[in-house]
């Protein structure tokens, strides 16, 4: 039986500068690879937001209204009315209750282009580790103990699905410290096109940890396009070979509590991560430790390091920080209108006519 040191265990930080440092084994593959694409689509969903904020809904009008309120207040000069009319006329086709929308798309432009840039410029983004982690490196170490396969799952969504990308990013962190503790790695995959990522990012992870015959092509499998028959077909290898832990890391369905039961009946140490809250009731009842939500694409970017995935999780760790006091003052005013009625509100509308006249 394979043993391995418990130093190479439980030595985080070394086997953390091992991945880090070694930049040929850093997933730069298929899905990063097309990040100027990926830029102009963000680039153009952020013009499609503004775009939403001019719209055909007349439920709230309250710029073009009180601009009516105003302009007829505007005379002897000339240039004044006619630029109060040109403003009049674009707030008629301004719609108020889209602009948070459109607010909140630029300020994550604003950090995600600035903390993309920190890190192109070597400056530290800071993640925390998550237990989670921990939790993947403790299954391949019993699995290398007890001289079994690990079985890796990255979801059932073809490549175009994000956590598809964020699973087989965790799948090149898992092959990379099997491959140094010489543990096979089986991959199951639904479809083709996530097999042959799968394949050259296990490769890839075995040759960077100095180990290339770890990878053995028929440990990459697919199984079927069919949702249950790629269920069924994962079942049989968990009893059939007995794998020691079980990681499903990606988009999953109605199949995840089969696949959570029968890895339990087998005895596996079972690590799961996905986005889908639906199913996250049944990971975190039948396995080990489970990665809810943005703790699954937030490993994701821990393990990568790949500048554009830190600064999209950074951005939105930031964007959360000016919404929440927002949201504090929005209850606090809710709270003061809820106990003093109308009138304790009335500063705060004046304030906001104020405000709006003035614009």
């Amino acid at each position: 039986m394979r043993t391995m040191p418990n130093s190479a265990l439980h030595d985080r930080k070394s086997t953390d500068g091992m991945f880090r440092q070694n930049r040929f084994f850093r997933f730069r593959m298929f899905p990063w690879r097309f990040c100027f694409p990926a830029r102009f689509m963000f680039i153009l969903f952020c013009l499609m937001g503004c775009g939403a904020a001019f719209g055909e809904d007349k439920v709230t009008r309250i710029l073009p209204e009180k601009l009516g309120d105003v302009l007829p207040r505007l005379s002897g000069d000339d240039m004044v009315t006619t630029t109060a009319a040109k403003v009049y006329q674009i707030a008629q086709d301004f719609d108020l209750t889209r602009l948070p929308v459109l607010v909140i798309l630029v300020l994550f432009a604003v950090f995600f282009f600035v903390l993309q840039r920190r890190a192109k410029q070597g400056r530290e983004v800071a993640l925390r580790r998550l237990a989670g982690i921990d939790a993947i490196e403790e299954a391949i170490g019993r699995a290398t103990e007890m001289g079994r396969p690990v079985l890796f799952i990255p979801g059932i969504n073809d490549i175009d699905d994000i956590q598809t990308l964020a699973g087989i990013s965790i799948l090149s962190h898992v092959a990379f410290i099997a491959a140094e503790y010489d543990t096979p790695v089986i991959v199951a995959c639904r479809r083709s096109v996530v097999l042959m990522i799968s394949e050259e990012v296990v490769k890839q992870a075995s040759l960077a940890a100095g180990r290339p015959e770890n990878y053995i092509p028929n440990n990459m499998r697919y199984l079927s396009d069919d949702q249950f028959a790629f269920t069924a077909g994962v079942n049989g290898i968990m009893l059939r070979e007995r794998p020691a832990s079980c990681i499903y890391q990606g988009c999953f369905y109605s199949e995840s509590l089969i696949l959570a039961e029968t890895g339990f009946v087998s005895g596996a140490i079972q690590v799961a991560g996905t986005a889908n809250v639906a199913q996250l009731p049944f990971f975190v009842a039948a396995c080990d430790y489970t990665l809810i939500g943005e703790e699954f694409f937030a490993a994701s970017a821990y393990l990568s390091q790949e500048p554009p995935i830190l600064a999209s999780v950074k951005a939105a760790d930031w964007l959360k920080l000016v919404i929440l006091p927002v949201i504090i003052l929005g209850i606090v005013l809710a709270t003061i209108a809820a106990l003093g009625g109308t009138a304790a509100m009335k500063p705060c509308s004046d304030l906001l006519e104020l405000l709006i006249e003035v614009l």
